[in-house]
């Protein structure tokens, strides 16, 4: 049986020291119960074009973006402290970065192909059974959802044999009644599941059928010796170990200071923060070593070596545990550092805000006791894992997934490219939002999402660009970061990718076609990209409205009798004799109605397009006649008498109405007004 195992390994932005070995640390263990494996090379969904070796880069690019996204003070000030501190550390960074990349290897038996989310629903990496291991990879990513090919729900891994081991969620999991949905859906499809925190056993034995194994990491699987080959011995000696991990810990960095300087002890400090210097660099009455640029095995040395270690990490807990050391744990979020040390009754590790280490009398730890339980834990956890693979390895899975699929909801975008003389026309027009892009495109954002079941359908094309008509649409759909074209042979592929002289051609759609379903297990984004072809202007009827009650037709106008006709509004209303053709050539009459003591102004624009009428405004775009609003929206567009019409924004015009704007007469309320004057004097 080929076994894929999927994890958090190299791609953490922070690099953390624990991810690349809880993974080496799991395939070995398979390797020496006989099982052979490889790990797959993956990058979590939240993980994007993150430059690993020079995180100061990634920085940059995020701070300029959520900028001009609008994102608050505090946010940019934080985005500008990790981009400072990266860059201060860039060197550092490097090696660090270079001496995971040289472990992972030496040590990994890995896919040459490195997968994500998105390839995982389009390539199969040829494997029989999927085990997701460790660490917290069922948590939902504030801003990136949860990552399915953790949950092992990828379309690649459609009825293979699935085990969860010393799965975790973190701090951030469900937050809606859907998310728990998803979560417990992905999570009832996996066969055999083995957790690390004992809250995420209950949760998940409530919410579904499935029975749960409570197993250990798997770095505990394994002895010290397995660790003592690997660890290099430091150059310093007699020190404090502090390692810290994501929060800021100031409650730990101090109680490590005040135990440091009680006991005469070096601190040497290593963090997975930016920190240039470290937290306790600026500090003249202890000795600190402040270490960034360092690897996994000098890491675990620091561990073996260590007189006494301070830590906020639930890895760190576990290596003290390994090398049998005496170690102080401060807070936290979450359980997870709470379940290991309620797992070995060794609560009295762990310190508080308020509490003093020093202050305490702690006795020292018994090894002898921690030893025992572990072995039985062990030996329950190797059991369960090495049950789970021979049991799933006799499986025949039939799932419908499908059903699963038609349900998904997604939203979608029209694109007009960066043409010359292209607007919105009528999107927007009925207030639904409408952006322009930095490329110089346009894109027209409807809030109404489509589902997945093959019965949506685009809408018509209200873009305009001038000498042009619209010939339908291209699509292109994101499911989690890339972007995959629809071919006309109803294949996928990555655009990026894309080979027009080899691949089938980009898929034609017509306007207000079906959108095709598509059997991937989320679509995080669908862009229509409009197509055009060469058109001459279309000519149009145009309509005259007076606009007013009492007018009267002109001599001027020229209109048949029998085409005028006078509306329930009382205003006046008739046919233009000839067609105007939309390429800003026509005019408008000049004077075809009367009005006693007016004159006409000008003449307000409406088009009809689609059955819909709308008004055009002062900056030439569209807003629907029935929703325009003098408060919200801009001015109507007033145009001269006998001036041109301007080019409209639409090529499905069917005719144009314009209406007569009338001002009194300022003559005739002069003779008015002396009349009044002499008709005062007489009495």
């Amino acid at each position: 049986m080929n076994i894929g195992i999927i994890s958090i390994n190299m791609y953490t932005k922070g690099l953390n020291f624990a991810c690349p070995l809880h993974t080496f640390a799991f395939q070995q263990f398979l390797s020496k119960n006989g099982i052979a494996s490889k790990v797959i090379d993956y990058k979590p969904v939240y993980y994007g074009d993150f430059d690993l070796r020079h995180p100061d880069e990634s920085y940059t690019k995020l701070v300029d973006r959520r900028k001009k996204e609008g994102a608050r003070d505090e946010e940019i000030a934080e985005l500008i402290e990790k981009r400072d501190g990266y860059r201060a550390l860039r060197r550092e960074r490097e090696v660090r970065h270079d001496k995971f990349r040289s472990f992972i290897g030496r040590h990994y038996d890995k896919t040459d192909r490195c997968y994500d989310s998105d390839l995982l629903e389009i390539e199969d990496p040829g494997f029989d059974c999927y085990i997701c291991a460790t660490d917290v990879i069922w948590k939902k990513e504030p801003t990136k959802d949860f990552d399915r090919g953790f949950f092992l729900a990828s379309k690649a891994m459609e009825n293979k044999g699935k085990v969860a081991y010393a799965a975790s969620r973190g701090v951030h999991f469900s937050q809606t009644n859907e998310d728990e949905r998803r979560f417990l859906h992905w999570v009832d499809d996996i066969d055999f599941i083995g957790v690390r925190e004992s809250s995420l056993k209950e949760y998940l034995e409530e919410g579904t059928d499935k029975e749960v194994a409570l197993v250990l990491d798997p770095v505990l699987l394994h002895e010290r010796d397995f660790y003592d080959v690997l660890a290099v011995r430091p150059a310093e000696e007699k020190y404090l170990f502090l390692y810290y991990v994501m929060e800021r810990a100031e409650d730990t960095l101090a109680q490590a200071a005040a135990y440091a300087k009680a006991h005469d002890l070096t601190i040497v400090e290593v963090t997975d923060r930016p920190l240039p210097h470290g937290m306790l660099g600026g500090r003249d009455d202890i000795r600190v070593v402040y270490r960034y640029d360092i690897g996994i095995e000098e890491w675990l040395g620091y561990f073996k070596y260590a007189d006494v270690v301070f830590t906020n990490s639930f890895h760190a807990s576990c290596f003290s545990i390994l090398f049998e050391k005496e170690f102080f744990v401060g807070p936290r979020s979450g359980d997870k550092v709470t379940n290991i040390l309620d797992l070995f009754d060794l609560g009295d590790r762990r310190f508080g805000k308020e509490d003093e280490v020093l202050a305490r009398s702690v006795e020292p730890i018994d090894y002898a006791r921690v030893r025992s339980v572990l072995e039985k834990k062990r030996r329950d956890s190797k059991d369960f894992l090495l049950n789970a693979i021979e049991k799933v390895s006799s499986l025949q899975k039939s799932t419908d997934y499908e059903w699963w699929k038609r349900e998904q909801h997604y939203p979608i975008r029209y694109l007009c490219d960066s043409q010359q003389e292209s607007c919105f026309g009528t999107f927007g027009a009925d207030g639904e939002p409408c952006a322009y892009l930095e490329s110089g495109s346009i894109e027209y954002r409807p809030r109404e999402e489509m589902v997945n079941d093959g019965l949506s359908r685009f809408v018509p094309n209200g873009f305009y660009r001038r000498g042009y008509r619209p010939a339908g649409w291209k699509m292109r759909f994101r499911i989690d970061n890339r972007y995959f074209w629809y071919l006309e042979d109803g294949s996928i592929k990555l655009c990026s990718e894309y080979d027009a002289t080899v691949d089938a051609p980009v898929k034609h759609f017509e306007e207000q076609a079906r959108i095709p379903y598509i059997p991937v297990d989320h679509i995080g984004m669908m862009v229509a990209e409009a197509l055009w072809e060469p058109v001459e202007a279309e000519q149009f009827e145009v309509i005259y409205n007076s606009g007013a009650k009492g007018c009267e037709i002109s001599s001027a106008a020229e209109v048949a009798i029998d085409n005028v006709q006078v509306l329930a509004s009382g205003s006046v209303e008739f046919f233009a004799p000839r067609m105007v053709s939309n390429d800003g050539s026509g005019r408008l009459m000049i004077e075809p109605f009367s009005r006693k003591g007016y004159f006409l102004e000008g003449w307000r624009l409406r088009l009809k397009v689609r059955n819909v009428w709308y008004w055009l405004l002062e900056d030439g775009s569209l807003r629907v006649v029935d929703q325009w609003s003098p408060e919200r929206d801009r001015t109507r567009l007033l145009i001269a008498p006998g001036a041109a019409l301007p080019v409209l924004p639409s090529t499905d015009i069917e005719r144009i109405a314009v209406q007569g704007v009338w001002r009194a007469d300022p003559s005739v309320k002069a003779r008015i007004g002396r009349r009044l004057r002499r008709g005062f004097g007489r009495s």
